[in-house]
């Protein structure tokens, strides 16, 4: 009885054992799984999902691993690879979803093999990676999603290998790079949606091709001269797994809809070339939701939400994922949309390098919140703006967008501003926010912030922290509740003035200077900063901070109860004690006897009473001597 059990049992394990998916050897049966090395032609018969570096590894020439249509996928984030392989020729990858590893195929020395009709996500590396690999061919891949990277790179005399019917959006990175490898030939791929380039050849020579799609081409052309032969489409549905349904779902009904012709309907993913006005609400799985592609265009949300779905990879500071993402497009407003659970709710991206600046920019009546994670290191912001000027941020709600990191780039700030000049941010409610409600570095100038209420944010509520921020006029401000300071001023010749920066709180998860919970911290190089009629009391540091060694700071009729290194002047450089209220808690030594006195507090009223008194007494002991 007891052998007919243990023959069960085997029996009963081996079956169990049989039953996990993997990769099935054609010649041995073996069950080949996370990590292994396969050394014979294989087929999946199931997903696998694999904590292991490497998801699967070539360890022999001309085998074929089929995917049958199932996926190899990773939770995990560092420098894994879907496929490795290291030196075997002849291998053959096919009909294989591969997602979230850094790289989802990589080829070192790798020769005369097809990587054909697999569909892969990957982030910050490569889809697909042929390093030092020649005359392979490239036939059928969907590369739907990356945080950067590239989706096809060649380098390192990758030489004649063949690209087709390839379609590649990695919305962040560059859609087929080529760098130091010659003759390659790129013919009927799709490669649209790439923002920093669809086709690009960094160096090498007698890379060429025909009819393929693209928008954005350096240093390559079509066999025709153009960039390439077909533009990208104004319109087009993408899946989160990449397939083709744009071949097979027709135009959408469901989008941001042109003004000029409403059978054209702006869907996620899509760079939009004229004004447009939501019809509905679009959610979005992966990439971009709208790519702004024209000048003086405007976007309506109608009241409408464009929704993320859920952010995704937002680590690095490269570009992410953003609800509206405006790279060097000028005149544009965004209006009455609320965007959530992108990586930033919208991105203006100029470049002070190529001069190629965001200018007169309007976003107005928007609502935009929950975007960014706080999983890495992120550059995450609710409104990103990098060298924009001259625009405005009016009237809008910001709140619970996150980030994470210590540098003045990362991530979790409400409203950001990256350099730019004569810019106004106005009359927006911004409340928590992982950093500050509105943060600003790199050298703006000339900047108004004006009328906006900054709450309950956790580094601070309005924070100048370039020691460059100079000249803005921060006025009428409500900036109450924030874990740090309420105003930060790093930068000269500031004006501050008729603003409420009362009851900032200690306790910011941040400990550098800017995360003190002041008032009014005046700090770095901040000399020549105006003080004007601004209520800052109730702080848990000293309401009105300044920087000793500073010079020029000035103000008058301001109401604080504590200071360091301050003091009101009136015009005319008199002390003015009129709206200062004396002593938050003041101990005072009895001159003998060296005992202290209990902390006394003294009001206006207080003072107003024990002045009347004693002019009562002063009156009537003058009478009593007469």
């Amino acid at each position: 009885m007891k052998r007919e059990y243990l023959v069960g049992l085997l029996i009963l394990l081996l079956s169990a054992a049989n039953t996990n998916a993997g990769c099935i050897g054609d010649a041995t049966g073996t069950d080949y799984g996370c990590g292994d090395t396969v050394i014979e032609s294989c087929t999946f018969d199931g997903d696998l999902n694999c904590s292991t570096k490497y998801g699967l590894i070539i360890g022999a020439d001309g085998i074929v691993i089929d995917g049958n249509g199932y996926a190899i996928t990773t939770d995990v984030r560092g420098d894994e690879e879907g496929i490795h392989n290291d030196g075997c020729s002849g291998v053959t990858i096919k009909n294989l979803r591969i997602s979230g590893f850094c790289f989802g195929i990589y080829w070192r020395d790798a020769d005369n093999g097809n990587i054909m009709d697999n569909s892969i996500d990957y982030h910050q590396g490569s889809g697909i990676w042929l390093f030092t690999s020649s005359r392979n061919n490239v036939t059928g891949n969907i590369i739907d999603y990356g945080d950067g990277g590239q989706g096809i790179l060649l380098s390192s005399a990758a030489n004649r290998n063949t690209m087709r019917d390839n379609e590649i959006t990695t919305v962040t990175g560059r859609g087929v790079n080529i760098d130091g490898s010659n003759e390659n030939e790129l013919h009927d791929n799709r490669v649209c949606g790439n923002a920093r380039g669809d086709v690009v050849v960094e160096s090498g020579s007698g890379n060429l091709g025909s009819n393929n799609t693209c928008k954005i081409a350096k240093g390559y052309s079509d066999a025709d001269g153009s960039p390439c032969t077909y533009p990208c489409p104004s319109y087009e549905i993408r899946s989160a797994g990449g397939s083709k349904d744009w071949e097979k779902r027709g135009k959408p009904t469901c989008g941001c809809v042109s003004v000029r012709d409403s059978s054209t309907i702006f869907v996620c993913g899509d760079t939009v070339t004229e004004s447009c006005v939501f019809n509905c609400n679009l959610s979005c799985q992966s990439g971009h939701g709208l790519v702004i592609g024209a000048d003086n265009i405007v976007i309506d949300g109608n009241g409408h939400t464009l929704d993320g779905i859920t952010p995704g990879g937002c680590s690095g500071l490269g570009i992410q994922r953003s609800g509206i993402f405006n790279q060097g497009y000028d005149g544009v407003t965004i209006k009455d949309l609320e965007i959530t659970n992108f990586c930033n709710g919208i991105y203006l991206r100029g470049d002070e390098i190529t001069g190629d600046t965001i200018n007169n920019n309007t976003i107005d009546n928007c609502e935009i919140h929950h975007n960014g994670n706080d999983l890495d290191d992120t550059a995450t912001h609710g409104i990103k703006m990098h060298y924009a000027y001259k625009s405005t941020i009016s009237n809008n709600l910001v709140h619970h967008n996150k980030g994470k990191g210590t540098s003045c780039e990362n991530g979790g700030n409400g409203i950001f501003l990256n350099a730019g000049d004569y810019n106004v941010i106005a009359n927006n409610t911004v409340y928590g926010n992982t950093k500050s409600g509105i943060f600003t570095r790199m050298k703006p100038r000339y900047n108004s912030v004006t009328g906006n209420r900054v709450t309950g944010n956790g580094q601070g509520g309005i924070v100048l922290r370039c020691k460059l921020s100079s000249f803005f006029t921060i006025e009428n401000n409500i900036v109450t509740d924030n874990k740090g300071p309420g105003i930060y001023v790093g930068g000269p010749g500031n004006t501050l003035r008729y603003n409420t920066a009362t009851d900032n709180k200690n306790g910011s998860t941040y400990g550098d200077d800017a995360s003190i919970a002041n008032g009014i911290r005046i700090s770095r190089e901040a000399d020549d900063t105006t003080l004007i009629e601004n209520d800052v009391t109730g702080n848990d540091d000293t309401d009105v901070y300044v920087r000793e060694d500073l010079t020029g700071i000035t103000g008058y009729n301001n109401t604080y109860q504590t200071t360091s290194n301050y003091e009101d002047y009136s015009r005319d450089s008199r002390v003015v004690r009129g709206k200062k209220v004396v002593g938050r808690t003041e101990s005072f030594k009895g001159f003998e006897s060296g005992t202290e006195l209990p902390a006394v507090k003294v009001t206006p009223l207080m003072a107003t009473l024990i002045v009347v008194v004693l002019l009562v007494f002063v009156v009537f002991g003058y009478s009593r001597k007469k």
